[in-house]
């Protein structure tokens, strides 16, 4: 009898002897799968990214300034605001080792990626095995997310002509957490991305159809030389694709290309550990981009239409729209995951209202055109998040109505200062801007599960403006009880009660903030404005000496007491606290102007002259010191030097019609009213209701006409 081999390649280990049976030497691959030992070594490599994420935060808490958020996001701030912070710098980093090594950072050094992976297998410990969504169109959202986050803000920016921001220095902060959602959002957030994105969407489901970062990390991967690679002892058992968490054909991509080129190959390591051949390892060889194929590749099959596929892509937007920034509360990547999911839960329920058998993982949810215990349950919590979606959508829709309004406005801080009235000076369009869009910030308001500051916000700004400070007071208590820990509803209750002339209460507002927030300079700043106001010098004095002596604070806060006493006329005090100044940084301009005015106060001409041509000396191009000492010139008789200076000071700032109006005095001074009419001139236009000017220009023109009389043969 002949023996027959299962592989006829392979050549019996001993030749049969006559009447036996040769049996052929098996060398296919074991049925059981063997368990990867590089699992353990990725959870300790995860669990220690995690350890040095709590170590980041615990030297915050406890030195009140650290490195700022090792977070790829806060490259964002880089691009649009010129923040240099290690946000950039880690995932700049990343991205170029990605170019040589492919795309490690994302299996090894990921938090998300590390959610979705014990997700995952705690649903395995129930015998939920969630199949992975395979889609066409879906697998463009990150790169679309990542546009808008990296691309758009430059872009925008070049488009409107708008200057880039100078680089600043921002790889240390203080406030650690600006950024980051409050506690509740962030374990709403873990739950979405972990359990289920990838009970909806299969493991690395967020990895694949909602994080930006993957659209930067998949193409330089493509360009890497770093791959899974394969030798001849490869089977084809498929055990790799089996052990891949990242949803990857191994089996099918190193028969095909000899490596693995699927842009979504974490390297994980997985599938090296388990194959039974120890046919997989990882090396360098050529990019995936310029692989080569040798077989034609199989059909991709999708589990959706085009058709249904641009319906989700629809649904998607949509909800990204009515979710993100909801309440303030709910940040981008949150509502991308969830935006993600809706998709794919509207189109199941379309699926099962028109087919007569659905399965959505383990459940079945239709059999035979009859609706399952698992399906109505299915149908009706779809419903229902369905309603919460539309129902957020309303809501911000109102908002950004409210919001473009106020914004169209451009009010500014002057609204706040005591007898301003913007309705006065308001034409009738932007009164009836600000009445809309009061009410549409009031019906966002109404319809609000939660009170959402910033709306809140933009109402209590309209209602300052329009001086109806009963209902501004109203929305801004409601403010301060939704935010008790935060100092700004603070100071604004603060101005809103200096507005309307309740000095007492306005300063306990004042107290309260810089209770909360002892940094607050804005906060400061306005209870020192308040003192003043009520004439409370030396508490005022005590409050501006307080700012002073903080680390880090401007040149404008440590001058602030020297401003007060002058202006108290306290000359000599003042002198004395402006040499102590002089003392400690003799370079500084302001020091020495505000010096020789105190000096010209007290009558030291000569010394305010020094003072005034040193603060010149140290900054040619400020505009008060050059004005000042032309004044100072004009007041000793030096009338050609005064001239040269207050031409100067006009020229840096021509919005000072105070500039033009004594540059045309000291032009008439010197002989000049030829030169002191287009001074005077350019002052009234500046300021009509100038009375001096006024009378100044009569005299520059008399003087002129009687010239021109006297020239007349």
């Amino acid at each position: 009898m002949q023996p027959v081999s299962s592989n006829p390649s392979l050549e019996p280990a001993t030749a049969p002897s006559r009447g036996e049976l040769a049996l052929p030497v098996v060398s296919a691959a074991p049925n059981v799968q063997r368990k990867s030992r590089m699992a353990r070594r990725r959870a300790a490599v995860l669990i220690t990214v995690h350890l040095l994420m709590i170590a980041h935060v615990i030297h915050w808490l406890l030195a009140g300034r650290t490195l700022s958020p090792v977070e790829p996001s806060e490259a964002m701030y880089t691009l649009d605001r010129g923040y240099l912070n290690a946000g950039f710098i880690f995932f700049a980093t990343a991205i170029v080792a990605t170019l040589i090594f492919g795309r490690f950072f994302c299996g090894w050094g990921c938090h998300f990626v590390a959610y979705q992976d014990l997700c995952a297998w705690l649903l395995r410990r129930v015998g939920i095995r969630p199949r992975p969504l395979r889609a066409r169109l879906l697998v463009l959202a990150p790169l679309a997310l990542a546009l808008y986050m990296f691309v758009w803000p430059s872009a925008y920016r070049w488009a409107t002509g708008t200057p880039r921001a100078a680089m600043s220095n921002h790889l240390f902060t203080a406030d650690f957490w600006q950024t980051f959602p409050g506690p509740i959002i962030a374990v709403l957030t873990v739950l979405v991305a972990g359990f289920a994105i990838v009970y909806f969407l299969g493991s690395k489901g967020f990895c694949t159809y909602a994080c930006p970062y993957g659209a930067f990390f998949a193409p330089a991967d493509r360009l890497a030389p770093g791959r899974i690679r394969v030798t001849d002892d490869c089977k084809h058992c498929g055990h790799c694709t089996a052990a891949c968490s990242s949803n990857v054909r191994v089996h099918d991509e190193v028969k095909r290309f000899g490596m693995v080129v699927d842009p979504g190959c974490m390297k994980c390591m997985d599938c090296v550990s388990v194959c039974p051949n120890d046919a997989l390892y990882y090396g360098f060889a050529r990019p995936s981009v310029a692989a080569r194929p040798v077989s034609a590749p199989k059909r991709r099959t999708f589990d959706f239409t085009l058709g249904e596929e641009l319906v989700m892509a629809a649904v998607g937007l949509a909800t990204l729209l009515a979710l993100r920034g909801l309440y303030d509360l709910v940040p981008l990547l949150f509502a991308m995951g969830l935006a993600a999911m809706t998709a794919v839960v509207v189109l199941k329920l379309y699926r099962l209202a028109r087919d007569a058998n659905v399965r959505w993982q383990n459940f079945l949810l239709k059999r035979g055109r009859r609706w399952t215990g698992p399906g109505v349950a299915f149908a009706a919590l779809s419903f229902a998040w369905m309603v919460v979606v539309a129902h957020s959508g309303f809501v911000q829709w109102a908002s950004w109505q409210g919001k473009r309004g106020a914004a169209a406005l451009a009010l500014g801080d002057d609204i706040w200062q005591p007898g301003s009235a913007w309705t006065e000076r308001a034409d009738e369009e932007q009164r009836a801007t600000a009445a809309t869009a009061i009410r549409q910030l009031q019906r966002a308001d109404r319809w609000s599960l939660l009170p959402t500051p910033s709306i809140l916000q933009d109402m209590l700004w309209l209602h300052v403006a329009r001086n109806d400070l009963d209902a501004a007071e109203g929305v801004l208590h409601r403010l301060i009880a939704s935010r008790p820990h935060d100092a700004e509803p603070q100071r604004a209750l603060g101005n809103l009660q200096r507005k309307s002339g309740r000095l007492a209460e306005a300063e306990q507002a004042f107290r309260a903030a810089l209770t909360l927030d002892p940094q607050n300079r804005a906060a400061r700043d306005d209870l020192i404005a308040l003192l003043l106001q009520a004439g409370n010098l030396d508490d005022a004095l005590r409050e501006a000496r307080l700012a002073a002596d903080e680390a880090g604070t401007t040149i404008n806060a440590r001058l602030r007491p020297a401003r007060i006493l002058l202006q108290a006329g306290r000359f000599l005090d003042a002198r004395r606290e402006l040499a102590r100044l002089v003392q400690e940084e003799p370079n500084r301009s302001e020091i020495h102007l505000l010096l020789g005015i105190v000096q010209a106060n007290l009558g030291e001409q000569g010394q305010a002259l020094d003072s005034m041509r040193r603060a010149v000396r140290l900054d040619p191009d400020q505009s008060d010191a050059r004005y000042n000492l032309g004044m100072i010139l004009l007041a000793r008789g030096t009338v050609g030097e005064a001239v040269d200076e207050l031409t100067q000071a006009a020229r840096l700032d021509p919005a000072r019609p105070i500039y033009h109006y004594n540059l045309a005095v000291a032009n008439f001074m010197n002989g000049r009213p030829d030169l002191a009419l287009p001074a005077i001139q350019e002052a009234m236009r500046l300021n009509p209701d100038d009375a001096d000017a006024r009378a100044f220009l009569d005299v520059v023109k008399s003087h002129l006409a009687a010239s021109t009389a006297s020239d007349t043969p």
